[in-house]
C-alpha cells in the first residue's frame, strides 16, 4: 500500500495521535475558544439538583487537567461528581505553549502520570515527555521521546506504558507521489519512582499504538508500509501474537469489554470509504464481529462497564448506550460524547460532551441507573480527564 500525503490526510489516528497528519477524530477534544455552557446550566441539564446524585457519588471523585489555549501550564484539580465546583489547582506542570496534554491514574494512588509536549521542534512526532504529578508536589519529568498527544497506559496493577519512537531518514519524493516516513518505534515500560525504560516491543513503521490491556498482556495497534494489524504483547518476555493480520489503517477510540474479553473499536468500511464501522474483537480467539455501520465518523465507541456498548450514532442525538441495564439518550443534547474513563469499581463512567468550537464538557454517568452528572471543571480551559481517583479535593 502506497499512502500518498494527501490519502494520509484521510487517516484517523487514535486518540489524535501525529495531530498534525490525521482529520479530527471523535474522541479529539474540540480546540476552539468559546466557553463552555455555564456549570450551572450543566448541573441541571444533567440532573434536577447536584443533591440527587447516588449516594456513591460522595466518594467518586476524578482528577482533571485543565490548560488555557496558548498558556505554558497545565494545573491538575480533583473534582467531585456532581460537585459545585472544582477543587483548586494542586500542582502545575509546564510545557511548550498550548500543548496537548494526556493523563492517567494510577490505581489505588492519588499519582496522575501525564504526556505533554516539552521539546520545541518542527518535527512534533516525538516531543512529549511522561511526568508523574501528584497533589502539593512538583512534577517529575520521567523520560522523553514520546509520541506527540499520546495518553499513557496503566494497567490495573500499576504497571505505566508509553508509545516512543525516534525519527527514520525522510523518504525521497517518487514522482508526483510522497512516501510517508518510516520510524523506529517502540512501546516502553517505564519505572514511577525512577524514570528507567525498559522496552517491551520494538516496530518500524508509522505508528504503534497501546490500544489497552488484556491478561496481562498488552493489546498493540500497528501501521506499517502496506499493512495495519492488531498485536497481543507479553510486556514481560515481548512474545507478540497477531489477534487481525489485516485490516485498514484508520482504527482508533479502542477500550476493553471486560465482561467478553473483546476489544471495540471505530474504522472505516473495508470497502466503502464513505462508511464508518465499530467493531468487536475477541482477544482469546481473534474472531471479529461487526457491531454498527453509520456514516458518521464521530461514533466515539467504548465498552460500557458490565456488558454494552455506548457510542455516538449521530452528533444530533449525542450519547447512545446499547444492551446494558441503564439507558442512556443523549444526556448533553447535542454533540459528541467520547468517555474518557471508568471507575475501578465499574459504577461510574467518566466522559467529555464536545461540540466545534466550544470547549469540552467534562461529565459523569451512573452506570447502574443512567444518570449523568456534572464533574465541575476550570472554565475557558480545555480539559484532561485522567480518571477517578482516591485524591482528596481540598489544598
Amino acid at each position: 500500500m502506497l499512502l500518498t500525503r494527501s490519502s494520509l490526510n484521510r487517516i484517523a489516528l487514535p486518540g489524535a495521535l501525529l495531530a498534525a497528519l490525521s482529520i479530527a477524530g471523535a474522541a479529539v477534544l474540540a480546540r476552539g475558544e468559546a466557553p463552555a455552557p455555564a456549570l450551572a446550566r450543566i448541573g441541571h441539564l444533567l440532573v434536577p439538583a447536584a443533591a440527587a446524585a447516588p449516594a456513591a457519588s460522595a466518594a467518586a471523585r476524578v482528577a482533571i487537567l485543565a490548560t488555557t489555549p496558548g498558556a505554558t501550564r497545565t494545573t491538575l484539580h480533583i473534582a467531585a461528581v456532581g460537585g459545585a465546583q472544582a477543587g483548586p489547582a494542586l500542582a502545575t506542570l509546564q510545557h511548550l505553549d498550548d500543548a496537548v496534554v494526556r493523563a492517567r491514574v494510577v490505581p489505588r494512588t492519588p499519582i496522575v502520570v501525564a504526556t505533554a509536549d516539552t521539546r520545541p521542534s518542527r518535527d512534533r512526532s516525538f516531543n512529549a515527555t511522561l511526568f508523574r504529578v501528584e497533589p502539593h508536589a512538583e512534577p517529575v519529568a520521567l523520560c522523553d521521546g514520546v509520541v506527540h498527544a499520546s495518553r499513557p497506559l496503566v494497567t490495573a496493577d500499576g504497571r505505566v506504558f508509553v508509545s516512543r519512537g525516534a525519527a527514520g531518514p525522510e523518504p525521497p519524493m517518487d514522482g508526483d507521489l510522497a512516501r510517508l516516513r518510516v520510524d523506529a518505534l517502540t512501546i516502553d515500560e517505564v519505572d514511577l519512582a525512577t524514570g528507567a525504560t525498559r522496552t517491551a516491543h520494538r516496530h518500524t513503521g508509522y505508528l504503534a499504538f497501546l490500544a489497552g490491556a488484556w491478561n496481562g498482556e498488552l493489546v498493540v495497534y500497528r501501521v506499517s508500509p502496506g499493512s495495519a494489524d492488531l498485536v497481543l504483547v507479553n510486556p514481560d518476555s515481548g512474545a507478540a501474537r497477531v489477534l487481525a493480520p489485516s485490516i485498514p489503517p484508520f482504527a482508533r477510540d479502542f477500550s476493553i469489554d471486560a465482561t467478553t474479553g473483546a476489544l471495540v473499536f471505530q474504522e472505516r468500511h473495508e470497502a466503502d470509504p464513505g462508511l464508518w464501522v465499530i467493531d468487536r474483537l475477541d482477544l482469546a480467539r481473534g474472531k471479529r464481529a461487526r457491531l454498527e455501520v453509520s456514516a458518521n465518523s464521530g461514533l466515539a465507541p467504548h465498552a460500557w462497564p458490565g456488558g454494552g456498548l455506548a457510542y455516538t450514532p449521530d452528533r444530533a442525538a449525542g450519547l447512545r448506550v446499547v444492551g446494558a441495564r441503564a439507558e442512556v439518550r443523549g444526556p448533553l443534547g447535542a454533540g459528541v460524547d467520547a468517555i474518557q474513563a471508568v471507575s475501578p469499581d465499574g459504577a461510574w463512567v467518566a466522559a467529555l460532551h464536545t461540540n466545534p468550537s466550544a470547549f469540552a464538557v467534562p461529565f459523569a454517568i451512573h452506570a447502574e441507573s443512567g444518570e449523568a452528572f456534572a464533574i465541575p471543571a476550570p472554565s475557558g480551559a480545555r480539559i484532561a480527564v485522567a480518571g477517578f481517583t482516591t485524591a482528596k479535593e481540598e489544598p
